[in-house]
Formats: structure tokens, C-alpha cells, sequence
């Protein structure tokens, strides 16, 4: 049987799975959690306390680190792959980070993702992610 695996990521961290059991009872095993604390945006200039503050506009930073975090969970999955520890992928991201993802996996990780799903799931539980597996019929 073909190992998958499940990429839930948003832009501060990625957790990879391998996906186990059938498709009506699928169980996640967790394999990784990859972190990027810069990833995660804190209160900017413009909602501080005093207004004479300068508001920097620091957006093409962010969207720089979004880009260099999708780089380092595509390095992490073609590591993967070439040492065949998966040989389909799902996506669970959002759209911004499947599309970082996207444009940086390559032909050769870009045909093992089976499906992208557009949202963040960061927060579920594994339970919870297990039970959208099934409910929601990712797997095919």
C-alpha cells in the first residue's frame, strides 16, 4: 500500500501526518510539526497606543517569510519523497500557503499531491482532522 501523507499548514507551522487505517476509519499519525514563529504576526504600528507611532507598511517582509516557510516544508516533503516515505500527498492550507506551496514543490511533488484543500486546520485536533477525513471525503 502506497503511504500518504497530510500537510495541515497555515503560515507559522506546518504538521505533517502519514495517513493509516481505510478510508472510512483514517488515522493520522503525526510525523513532524515544522515551526516559523516569524510566520505569526503581531499587532502592527497602527494599533498602538499613541498616534504620533509611525506605521510601517512591513507586508513584503511578511509575505517574504510566508515564502522562505513554504521553501522549507517543500525541502522537508522532497526529502521525504526521495526516500519514498510517501507516495501521495494532501494539502490542507490557506489559499496563500497552497499557492506558496504549489510554486515551489517542482513537477515531481507537484504529482504526488492528490488534493488541496483551501482552509486552516491548524487548530483541529488530531481527532477532529481524522474526523474531516472522513466526513468530508478527502481521501480517495
Amino acid at each position: 500500500m502506497e503511504a500518504t501523507w497530510f500537510v495541515v499548514a497555515d503560515r507559522s507551522q506546518a504538521q505533517l501526518y502519514e495517513i493509516t487505517g481505510t478510508k472510512l476509519k483514517p488515522v493520522l499519525k503525526e510525523v513532524e510539526v515544522i515551526e516559523h514563529p516569524e510566520g505569526r504576526r503581531t499587532g502592527d504600528a497602527s494599533t498602538s497606543g499613541s498616534e504620533h507611532e509611525l506605521h510601517v507598511d512591513d507586508s513584503a517582509a511578511s509575505d517574504e517569510e510566508d515564502r522562505r516557510f513554504a521553501r522549507q516544508v517543500v525541502e522537508r516533503l522532497r526529502a521525504a519523497q526521495q526516500r519514498r516515505e510517501f507516495a501521495k500527498l494532501l494539502i490542507a492550507a490557506p489559499a496563500q500557503m497552497v499557492g506558496n506551496l504549489r510554486k515551489y514543490s517542482g513537477r515531481t511533488l507537484s504529482r504526488s499531491v492528490q488534493r488541496e484543500i483551501i482552509g486552516d486546520y491548524t487548530g483541529d485536533s488530531r481527532h477532529a482532522l481524522q474526523e474531516r477525513l472522513r466526513r468530508r471525503d478527502w481521501l480517495e
